[in-house]
């Protein structure tokens, strides 16, 4: 994805809520981030996944996924302050709509490849996540009273599902596919601006890899002496808008 958008509009974010504290006569006294908190968000994940079918002498195609989706969940933490620095840990747990496939044409097998198997063949492999969730430790600077400026990290998973087709030169169609828990990482970015003493929305970008899950075919002719793979890995770029309440 192309991070300038987040980029562009984190300014936009520090610009505005700068301008509103300046212009608010009472906040006169220093806001402090500690507490508990929660809240929910929502947000657009494009995907930055990508798969292999290889065969026993090595890859046979490749590509990537691409598509757009929509995500919203809800989070929750902790915060605590010490002079201008937030330290924090938060968990958050969110539905995608991620959903999308790649077709193709797969090369020429390798000498000694497949027996019972065309040299090319058509192949469709798809791809979905039904949810995603994190537990991130965060560590902001306030610049200005009212506004965190935080990076954050850590521990990511979520359950996706793929499944291959593959269509040779007859009606005759092949399959694969898995599904379960993955467990990845995630970083990112963010700005987080207090409207109120309990109020608060923010704006947040996070990279999230939940690493690569890999199948093999059922119903392959008789007399194939290779075993076929797919192999997906599955990560995302995720920007989104929060709104959390403190406690």
């Amino acid at each position: 994805m192309n991070h300038s958008v987040f980029v562009t509009a984190l300014i936009v974010l520090v610009l505005g809520c700068g301008s509103a504290w300046a212009a608010d006569p009472a906040a006169t006294t220093a806001y402090n981030w500690t507490g508990f908190y929660a809240g929910l968000n929502t947000g657009v994940a494009k995907n930055n996944s990508g798969y292999t079918i290889a065969d026993s002498h090595g890859p046979l195609a490749s590509g990537s996924f691409y598509n757009p989706a929509f995500t919203v969940g809800g989070q929750a933490g902790y915060n605590y302050q010490v002079g201008n620095f937030v330290y924090g840990l938060e968990t958050d747990i969110n539905y995608d709509t991620t959903d999308d496939s790649s077709t193709g044409i797969a090369g020429t097998f390798t000498a000694g490849g497949p027996v019972g198997l065309p040299a090319g063949f058509g192949y469709t492999v798809n791809q979905q996540l039904d949810y995603f969730g994190t537990l991130r430790g965060r560590l902001g600077y306030t610049p200005a009273d009212r506004l965190l400026l935080y990076v954050t990290g850590g521990l990511a998973y979520g359950y996706v599902s793929s499944s291959t087709n593959l269509h040779f030169y007859d009606p005759s169609r092949f399959s694969g596919s898995s599904s379960g828990m993955q467990v990845g990482w995630t970083v990112g970015v963010g700005g987080e601006y207090a409207l109120a003493n309990n109020w608060s929305v923010k704006l947040e970008y996070l990279y999230v890899d939940l690493g690569s899950m890999s199948y093999t075919y059922v119903g392959l002719p008789a007399g194939t002496s290779s075993t076929l793979t797919t192999t997906v890995n599955t990560a995302q770029n995720v920007i989104r808008v929060g709104l959390n309440y403190k406690f």
